[in-house]
């Protein structure tokens, strides 16, 4: 495809709007050609070349044409970089801002004020451990007249030398994990895949990262974060555990730790709770939330406006699981819920999570309604949330139907679901959710079946089952209402029961 094309085809109807704007900053002209270009592209999408020079060049010429599209491409570019630059709110942005200022400033010879934003950019690179920009913010400190200015050079050499042997480090580190994110994606695909903890403490002792991780909790969640994709994606939270608790524990923090350290140590105390809870180690769990509980209160105000609603669904869900339901009811439907800064995703989580702690207490008609006010279709569920949440939902839907005696509502479910089972065949656990809905369907069609010995015999053979202590916490909950249907029991006693493990 016309690479031209492809640019103003990822264009939308808000950029199309701003870029006519754009392309005429400097001066306004009538009949512009690059901008009919431009309209042609947009409007038609893929013209052949002579269509194209027909419209705009009817005497053929190919030269006018072509510097034509190479003045299109630039404008498309700078436009492109404007629109990056604005919405671009992070701090490599900001201290990028702050160094071209002082170096405008230090052109017409005001140093003064130059030296203020150059030590405002180095705060800030520091502060976001952009070792290699504080290096370079060094440097140009030290091109400034020094002795006008009352600073010492050998105080700036000094830091200058710290802050280069940290921007090695950080390049040594973002080597290994790139390394390390190799040999992941290569364990996915293979069966006889690498050992990922001997790949780690292999990768992290040829790059000489190990000290550098004792006293670093921001290169500890990258690693872990990088290893826990891994184990989110095999739902092998289980050999995760000891190499989370592993690194966090031989981290050496100060007594005084620095605010961004701070930060760091919530998100993997967060990420330790979580992956307990996974593995339903819940009383372990509930120590390390009530441990991050305290930790949020020393954190800054934009990190635990993050952290905060993630913990409160994570300490709900605990609760959930330990027979305390409706401690997780009066939580997850707490008003304060509903006020804080959620993402799209984390409101999707949380009116999923809402709706299957009333389906457990027999709030079939509430459960229902939460669901109905999520508002959006599976599509846009799934660009959010993933395929899984939309599968998790709709199976959620089909028990909650059933419950209610809309067996044939329940039943065209199922049916849809298996029609569409393409857009959920990537799952790693595809086959378990084919074999489980086709379980369920048969307890639709006829709910008696479930109390027969055959319906018990097919759902014994039907899965390949895995230790108890290592099955999906997730899979737990809708197996739960399946077995719940065979045993004649509540299926939240059923639930409990089945993931009633001493640790």
């Amino acid at each position: 495809m016309d690479a031209l094309l492809q640019i103003i085809q990822t264009f939308s109807k808000s950029d199309v709007s701003e870029f006519t704007s754009f392309i005429n900053r400097q001066k306004h002209k009538r009949n512009r050609k690059d901008l009919e270009l431009f309209w042609l592209f947009q409007k038609e999408g893929a013209l052949k070349q002579e269509e194209v020079l027909m419209r705009l060049y009817p005497d053929g010429n190919r030269v006018a044409y072509h510097a034509l599209r190479k003045k299109l491409i630039k404008h498309l570019c700078d436009y492109i970089f404007f629109k990056q630059l604005r919405e671009d709110d992070t701090a490599e942005t900001q201290i990028a801002a702050y160094i071209s200022l002082a170096r405008y400033l230090m052109d017409y010879g005001i140093i003064s004020s130059a030296w203020k934003y150059l030590k405002k950019a180095e705060q800030m690179a520091v502060n976001a451990e952009l070792f290699s920009l504080a290096n370079q913010i060094l440097r140009i400190q030290l091109e400034m007249p020094l002795r006008e200015l009352n600073q010492e050079i050998d105080q700036l050499i000094d830091k200058k030398e710290k802050y280069f042997k940290l921007a090695i480090e950080d390049d040594r580190a973002d080597t290994a994990y790139k390394i390390i994110q190799y040999y992941l994606k290569t364990s996915k695909t293979q069966f006889d895949g690498p050992d990922m903890h001997m790949v780690i403490k292999k990768t992290l002792s040829d790059y000489e990262l190990n000290k550098a991780l004792s006293r670093r909790p921001s290169m500890v969640y990258k690693l872990m974060s990088i290893a826990r994709s891994a184990a989110k994606s095999g739902k092998d939270y289980y050999s995760f555990e000891p190499l989370l608790l592993s690194y966090y524990t031989k981290m050496e923090l100060s007594h005084q730790p620095k605010a961004r350290d701070k930060v760091y140590v919530a998100r993997l105390q967060y990420m330790i709770a979580h992956t307990l809870f996974r593995n339903k180690k819940f009383a372990q769990s509930l120590d390390y939330l009530l441990i991050l509980r305290e930790q949020l209160r020393g954190i800054v105000r934009t990190e635990y406006v993050k952290l905060l609603p993630r913990f409160t669904q994570l300490f709900c869900a605990t609760r959930f699981f330990t027979g305390h339901i409706d401690e997780a009811i009066r939580i997850a439907d707490a008003t304060f819920m509903e006020k804080l800064k959620l993402q799209p995703e984390d409101v999707l989580n949380l009116k999923l999570n809402q709706a299957i702690y009333h389906f457990f207490n027999r709030d079939f008609k509430v459960a229902a309604r939460i669901l109905i006010s999520i508002g959006h279709s599976n599509t846009w569920c799934t660009k959010v949330a993933g395929v899984e949440w939309v599968i998790k939902k709709d199976l959620l839907e089909i028990f909650i139907q059933f419950e209610l005696g809309h067996l044939d509502i329940a039943s065209n479910k199922v049916r849809s679901i298996l029609r569409q089972k393409d857009r959920f065949v990537t799952l790693p656990q595809f086959e378990r959710v084919m074999v489980f809905l086709k379980l369920v369907k048969l307890v639709i069609d006829d709910p008696s079946v479930a109390e027969t010995a055959d319906f018990d015999r097919a759902v014994e053979q039907g899965f390949d089952w895995i230790p108890i202590e290592r099955e999906d916490l997730h899979a737990s909950v809708y197996y739960a209402w399946l077995k719940s249907k065979i045993v004649k029991a509540d299926a939240y006693t059923v639930l409990l029961d089945l993931i009633s493990i001493e640790h």
